[in-house]
């Protein structure tokens, strides 16, 4: 069975593997490990990269399932060319990385999370792009899918402090 995700995390273990934390489609935030992508060698290794829209295969392993093959759907190229695109796209992979739970699938905040990336990637580069503006519709929109109120704190719900929150407001500043 294929897997179509977005890479949000990767996480270097041992010499040559990452695990490789994703927001899938049918099965919610999940963990897989990915083995000797960090050798030069491996075809792997720029399908893999974070913000990527992937599809894979699976083989069970001890820990984590396995990634047999990867294969980018969308790299998102304009966007990953653009400070202001990418400091937002970062803050979503923050949000999703620390305020959503692992195995619980939900389609919207699916559709929000690919949605959000594609709008980004379209208006990566535009100069009449209020980025402020389009952060804090995509804010709003996020928080309201995840069911809270439009004009709650992303750091006070992860109890944590969101260092992409500050890159985003240093990069629009």
């Amino acid at each position: 069975m294929k897997i179509q995700a977005i890479v949000i995390k990767k996480v270097p273990v041992r010499e040559s593997d990452e695990l490789v934390i994703c927001y899938t489609r049918d099965a919610g935030k999940q963990v897989y490990h990915a083995k000797n992508v960090a050798t030069h060698k491996s075809v792997q290794r720029s399908h893999l990269d974070i913000l990527n829209h992937v599809e894979f295969s699976t083989v069970q392993g001890n820990g984590h399932p396995i990634i047999a093959s990867a294969y980018c759907l969308d790299g998102f190229p304009r966007l990953k060319s653009s400070l202001p695109a990418l400091g937002a796209s970062f803050f979503m992979l923050e949000c999703f990385d620390k305020l959503i739970f692992e195995g619980e699938e939900d389609s919207a905040l699916w559709d929000c999370l690919v949605t959000t990336l594609e709008r980004y990637d379209r208006y990566a580069g535009l100069a009449a792009v209020k980025w402020a503006d389009e952060f804090r519709t995509t804010y709003e929109y996020l928080m309201r899918t995840l069911g809270h109120h439009a004009e709650s704190n992303a750091e006070e719900l992860a109890h944590a402090y969101l260092n992409s929150l500050q890159f985003f407001r240093t990069v629009v500043r």
